[in-house]
């Protein structure tokens, strides 16, 4: 599960909030700036993502913890009978629980990266739908990623547009 942690921990940090930069010079006509991490973060399938990872987080560590203190309690009860079994057998039967301890931290860890694949996928097709829409309407030449720049005229930036047309081109993500 440490692997979850770390992977929902760096999500939250990725999606900060809204970069401000110095203000350089008037607006290059056709270049537009996107941060796609701002843009995702903004937006409310972005935010949902977000919310229904931790969530997932939880219950897959909840369910783990359970899971793994029933082989806790079946690696005691082996021990307490360790004196009435032979060596060899008492080292296969405890082999036998540390590998199911194991399969189950990664039957978990595989559902949520599944999970947060197939999420991460719903958000990346609202976000290049709602691009294609922006890109058009600003009538951008080019597209480069905002967070590279150490700045840029504000008129520029696409990125507040792209959120709000994510929004309307999906609302919430779907985990199962």
């Amino acid at each position: 599960m440490r692997l979850i942690g770390g992977l929902v921990i760096g999500l939250t940090m990725i999606v900060g909030g809204p970069a401000t930069a110095q203000t350089f010079g008037p607006p290059i006509t056709g270049m537009c700036l996107l941060s796609r991490v701002g843009a995702i973060g903004a937006s409310r399938a972005g935010q949902s993502m977000q919310v229904q990872l931790r969530q997932l987080q939880a219950s897959l560590s909840s369910e783990l913890a359970q899971r793994r203190a029933s082989l806790d309690v079946q690696r005691r009860a082996l021990e307490g009978r360790q004196a009435a079994i032979a060596p060899i057998e008492f080292q296969r039967q405890l082999a036998g629980l540390s590998q199911q301890a194991q399969a189950l931290e990664q039957q978990q860890n595989t559902r949520f990266v599944a999970a947060q694949t197939r999420a991460q996928q719903q958000v990346d097709r609202a976000l290049n739908d709602a691009l294609t829409r922006v890109i058009t309407r600003s009538a951008c030449s080019v597209v480069m990623e905002r967070d590279n720049a150490y700045g840029w005229n504000n008129a520029m930036d696409i990125t507040p547009a792209t959120a709000r047309e994510m929004d309307g081109v999906l609302q919430a993500v779907t985990i199962q």
